[in-house]
């Protein structure tokens, strides 16, 4: 005997928005509060030390300008993700912080079935506006973390640049050393473009909506 179909979604369910796959949140979390705070305190160190020992590298200045807008865009998406992550939340959550209003509520003139409908209506509509908040808080502090990254590289390629007053095996290894972050740079850059290219109905969609959800 085949078991019966699942009962479609109502309309109130249907509006309710998460997360497609369950790690996104997760990993938005450790992108705003572990990753970049690391990144933007290594940074800040590094701003210290070539401060006090700028003779010794070949660009200082070069490198402690791309240190500091590397820090200044990871700070910016600490302080991004923070902001959104109070927007994301289940309509469960909600409905039992509202549930206590509802003895309140019934003294008035709804029945039962119509007041438990305004409830559910009422924590789905404002479920999904607050996730559509927590998406484009995301996404902005996606974009400011791979700005971050991509800075932070650039002032690691010029530190590692030799000075003049180098020379012999040293300076080649070096270069090398140079070459090969900014090589890594590239495939980085190559990776992000090829993953906000990807499209869904034919409409460019930024780094965190690609993980996340569809349409209502």
């Amino acid at each position: 005997m085949a078991e019966p179909e699942p009962a479609p979604p109502t309309p109130t369910q249907a509006r309710r928005r998460y997360p497609q796959k369950p790690g996104v949140a997760t990993a938005m979390d450790t992108l705003g509060f572990m990753a970049a705070p690391l990144f933007a305190g290594a940074a800040l160190a590094t701003i210290g030390v070539l401060g006090a020992d700028s003779d010794k590298f070949r660009w200082p200045a070069l490198s402690m300008l791309m240190l500091t807008l590397a820090a200044i865009a990871l700070t910016a998406s600490i302080q991004l993700a923070l902001r959104g992550r109070r927007f994301l939340y289940s309509a469960d959550e909600v409905h039992s912080l509202v549930a206590p209003l509802a003895p309140q509520i019934r003294q008035g003139d709804h029945e039962e079935e119509e007041l438990d409908e305004l409830l559910a209506d009422f924590t789905a509509d404002l479920q999904a506006d607050d996730f559509d908040q927590w998406l484009t808080m995301s996404s902005r502090a996606a974009w400011a973390y791979q700005a971050g990254l991509v800075l932070l590289g650039t002032g690691l390629a010029s530190i590692l640049a030799p000075p003049v007053t180098t020379g012999g095996s040293d300076t080649v290894l070096r270069w090398i050393a140079v070459g090969a972050v900014l090589c890594a740079l590239v495939v980085h850059a190559i990776l992000l473009v090829r993953r906000v290219l990807r499209s869904h109905d034919g409409a460019p969609i930024d780094i965190v909506a690609a993980a996340l959800i569809t349409g209502r």
